[in-house]
């Protein structure tokens, strides 16, 4: 049903927009993903805005594909002011210039997140983004905001980041943290407040679809697929949802880039800038492995962990060594330079290695710091059927239905940004007993489902502690714990969750003879 919706609304897209909307009301349904006709039969005002876009884009195709994730208006109420988080980047600038030529009131906010320059001592990668910004805004003709949120990003995002590296045997993302509570916390609560803002508009290629004023908005996937943003947007609370606008989630990224050399007349230094691209604080250039070494704890060094009660833990996070294990064998094929510096699915560079071997998973236990590795990038033991998710997030506030009966729900589920959504069905595990767990993979640190299940049982039915088995309906390569698991029903994103851990792998079940669907009790 999800390609079959799509279909029709790309043909719709490249229909003659002459047809009145009489024509097509009668054969309007309400089904999941449907996109309400903007301003339909409401007021002038809305057909005036329509008319303004139709004259700067010059393209039916376009105005029909923009139009209907503008902010909604009426002509009871005066038109919304709208904030538009402006970064520097094309994106973003186009979002503000889309807004202003619709003809509404809009201010441009450019947040500091990360201050590079204690860092480098240099010019840093945010006083690029100030130029551009300001370039940006004097072309659209837009006031320019600055809001520093520095303090705010370290204790919301950057703290909890470098705890959930879990002694090095995860490898968190810190991007659906930095929406749910930055940009969409913090940065739209200055709007709404000291801003006098209605609106936050961002230049994310995502959906926001509001089928009625009594039900929440949804999340669906952007137009473009090589683009698409709901994965970075899956933890966003539907109530913030609600104050946001994503004018470019019915446009392609090179729609967008033409829109901004050619209309838009925005500058060369917007329009020719490249993509954003990697974590915010390290950028392009600088190398991971480096950079997260100088904050994770010394091997051995105690650090106080906040979500356990202040407790003072030992951290072997930034361990100077260990070993990288060959899973076929079980012996040390070679020694790196600290865990944190490698994640699922990544190539370990062996030296003298004749064939390349690629790391499938990592195991912090007791300062060991192994670093599971295998000879070819597809290797059965980084495939996985299964894997366990924690810590989860809904946009509509609660659980798809069917996640709590034993079928589960058949949903579909990207493991990273970037990856294909792979069919797959997700089911609410038991918390009343450890051996109803889905069993991990040995090639992982094991989690402690003690303080797992009780999370889970203090949190409730209803709660983000509870633990969610997804079934692939096809093997999924390099589960990473840590990193988001999204779930979508069609192109629409209900939530997900955070990998807690991969079920046994396929090079597991072969040795075993046992399926990743099989009910299999975990022993103790």
């Amino acid at each position: 049903h999800s390609d079959m919706r799509r279909a029709l609304w790309r043909a719709l897209g490249r229909a003659p927009h002459d047809i009145p909307w009489e024509r097509l009301c009668g054969y309007e349904r309400r089904f999941p993903g449907c996109v309400r006709p903007w301003n339909r039969g409401v007021n002038g005002a809305g057909e005036a805005l329509r008319e303004r876009l139709a004259a700067v884009l010059g393209c039916p195709n376009l105005l029909a594909r923009v139009v209907p994730y503008m902010p909604r208006i009426d002509d009871a109420s005066p038109l919304p002011r709208v904030a538009v988080g402006l970064s520097g980047g094309v994106d973003s600038a186009v979002t503000a210039w889309l807004l202003k030529s619709a003809g509404f009131d809009v201010t441009g906010v450019l947040m500091r997140n990360w201050d590079e320059a204690e860092e480098t001592g240099g010019e840093c990668s945010f006083e690029k983004d100030q130029r551009d910004a300001r370039a940006a805004a004097r072309a659209v003709g837009i006031p320019l905001t600055e809001v520093d949120f520095v303090k705010e990003y370290w204790h919301s995002v950057f703290e909890p980041f470098l705890r959930d590296f879990d002694g090095g045997g995860a490898t968190p993302n810190p991007d659906l943290a930095c929406n749910r509570h930055i940009k969409f916390g913090a940065l739209l609560d200055h709007c709404l407040r000291s801003l006098g803002a209605d609106l936050l508009a961002t230049g994310h290629y995502a959906r926001i679809v509001r089928i009625d004023e009594t039900n929440p908005p949804r999340l669906l996937r952007g137009i473009d697929p090589d683009k698409d943003q709901s994965y970075f947007l899956a933890s966003v609370r539907g109530e913030s949802l609600e104050r946001a606008c994503f004018p470019l989630g019915g446009l392609t990224k090179r729609e967008v880039r033409e829109l901004a050399a050619g209309p838009a007349n925005l500058p060369a230094a917007v329009t020719r800038r490249r993509s954003s691209a990697g974590i915010c604080f390290i950028g392009r250039k600088r190398d991971f492995g480096d950079f997260i070494q100088e904050y994770l704890p010394a091997e051995g060094e105690m650090r106080v962990d906040s979500s356990r009660g202040d407790r003072r833990v030992e951290d072997s996070s930034r361990g100077a060594s260990g070993s990288f294990v060959s899973v076929e064998s079980g012996e040390a094929v070679g020694r790196h330079g600290g865990l944190a510096r490698y994640t699922c699915g990544q190539r370990a560079r062996l030296d003298g290695a004749s064939v390349p071997w690629y790391v499938v998973g990592k195991d912090s236990r007791g300062g060991s710091n192994s670093v599971y590795v295998a000879p070819g990038a597809d290797h059965p033991a980084l495939f996985t059927t299964s894997a366990a998710i924690t810590r989860c997030f809904w946009v509509s506030g609660a659980r798809p239905r069917g996640m709590d009966t034993d079928r589960g729900a058949k949903l579909s589920a990207q493991t990273r940004y970037g990856a294909r959504a792979v069919s797959c069905t997700a089911r609410t595990m038991d918390a009343r007993s450890k051996t109803s767990m889905l069993v991990p993979s040995v090639f992982c640190t094991p989690p402690d489902l003690d303080e797992v299940l009780g999370r889970a049982n203090a949190d409730g039915a209803a709660g983000a502690g509870a633990v969610i088995e997804v079934i692939f309906d096809a093997p999924e390569r390099a589960i990473t714990p840590g990193q988001a698991l999204v779930l979508y029903d069609g192109d629409e994103c209900v939530g997900g969750g955070v990998v807690l851990y991969p079920g046994c792998t396929e090079l597991e079940l072969s040795r075993t003879g046992k399926r990743g669907d099989d009910s299999v009790s975990r022993t103790t």
